[in-house]
């Protein structure tokens, strides 16, 4: 199995170890003037059931417990804590 990032995917130079979770395409805001990094990329949330078997995929190449976990796309705090909460407790029963 394989999983495809939708692109382009960006990330900070500081989190290029880190397992990369991508929870959102693009951003919610997309209209910074000075920001142009999801301009040609339409937002939108994932699913939680894509979101959990992204999680499953990237254990089978990271293993259980990776040092730091990334949460992509361009704000992924727009979605409720709810949601955020119910993710990251899922990935760390599955660990």
């Amino acid at each position: 199995m394989r999983y495809d990032y939708s692109q382009p995917l960006y990330r900070p130079p500081s989190e290029a170890w880190s397992m990369i979770i991508q929870v959102t395409e693009g951003c919610s805001h997309n209209k910074c003037r000075f920001c142009y990094m999801y301009k040609g990329k339409q937002f939108r949330l994932k699913s939680k059931e894509e979101i959990k078997d992204h999680i499953e995929w990237l254990k089978s190449v990271y293993g259980s417990n990776p040092k730091r976990i990334f949460l992509a796309d361009g704000n992924v705090l727009c979605l409720k804590t709810e949601k955020l909460l119910e993710l990251l407790n899922y990935k760390k029963r599955i660990s």
